[in-house]
């Protein structure tokens, strides 16, 4: 008994120490992955123009060599503004219009497979108009998703001067067999306050198909289609024929009979191949690669007038 018990404990001990072995390898590969990554820097501008608010950031290390990849977000109080894709160590973001009373915008840049994640904070004062109007924003505007999966955002409209109408929503811009579906299409806000809508982005997973993954509809109709009624037909052909006190016609309808469960099994041999060697061809899924989706907001003021916002979110199928 003692010695099971020193021998399980043996055991324990052993299985203990290859456990803390590989924690200490897997923590080891991931300090060493998060050194590798290059130091960013990210500085962000502003200038007004006539379409609206444009931001400029410019992503780089400390020498000031560009950053590639990744994605940066312009976050205020209110929520995003949106998203833009980092490309040659730049990305640019023009919102149409600013929600009232946001003070900040920081520009948070996700990082990439080589270059780390950094951020700039710059001050704002955005304009303050008279009119109904709403502001547009979401949380998450970048997001990474598998073929197959789906990302989540909420996108809040947030009433200003007493704005008060519905607001329709609608995206473009979403990669073939991807589409957005908002849970509600249309909100209204209430008592100056924000409402929000949901924006599920789904995409498709690829699939194949093969011989050994179809099968005709019905392999009993194939199999009584392309045997069983030729045999039948044979048969009567050859006992018509092989009378000799049979009358004529009943000779033509051998004929007849064994032309036809020729042409019969033919077919459905002819088909039953064609369906095995030829399958349908499978859905290749959402294609992986960056897209930019733009998500709209419109109202029409007091059925006079039409106002709408836009934002750009940032979808990266891997």
């Amino acid at each position: 008994m003692n010695l099971q018990l020193l021998r399980y404990g043996i055991g324990t001990r052993a299985a203990s120490k290859a456990a803390g072995y590989l924690l200490a390898v897997w923590m080891l590969g991931a300090g060493l992955g998060a050194w590798a990554q290059v130091a960013t820097r990210t500085h962000v501008s502003v200038a007004s123009e006539a379409r609206g608010t444009t931001f400029t950031v410019k992503v780089g290390d400390i020498a000031g060599t560009p950053a590639s990849g990744g994605t940066v977000s312009f976050e205020t109080a209110k929520g995003s503004l949106g998203s833009a894709f980092v490309e040659d160590g730049a990305a640019e973001l023009t919102v149409d219009k600013l929600p009232q009373g946001i003070r900040t915008v920081t520009a948070a840049y996700s990082g990439s497979e080589g270059y780390a994640a950094s951020s700039s904070r710059m001050s704002m004062n955005a304009d303050v108009g008279t009119l109904p109007d709403f502001a547009l924003t979401a949380s998450p505007t970048a997001a990474s998703v598998l073929p197959g999966d789906f990302a989540n955002i909420t996108v809040t409209v947030t009433p200003e001067n007493g704005f008060n109408d519905t607001v329709t929503l609608s995206c473009s811009g979403v990669p073939a067999t991807a589409k957005c579906v908002f849970s509600p299409t249309t909100i209204t806000p209430l008592a100056d306050q924000p409402v929000t809508a949901t924006l599920q982005i789904q995409t498709q997973a690829p699939s194949a198909l093969g011989n050994s993954m179809i099968r005709p509809a019905s392999t009993a109709a194939h199999v009584a289609y392309a045997i069983v009624l030729p045999g039948v037909l044979v048969m009567a052909g050859l006992g018509a024929l092989r009378r000799r006190s049979g009358l004529a016609t009943l000779r033509v309808l051998g004929f007849v009979a064994l032309l036809a469960a020729g042409g019969l099994g033919l077919a459905g041999c002819s088909q039953r191949y064609g369906y095995l060697n030829h399958p349908p061809s499978g859905n290749p899924g959402t294609a992986p690669g960056t897209y930019m989706i733009t998500v709209s907001g419109y109202a029409t003021l007091s059925g006079t007038s039409v106002v709408g916002h836009t934002l750009n979110v940032t979808l990266t199928v891997k």
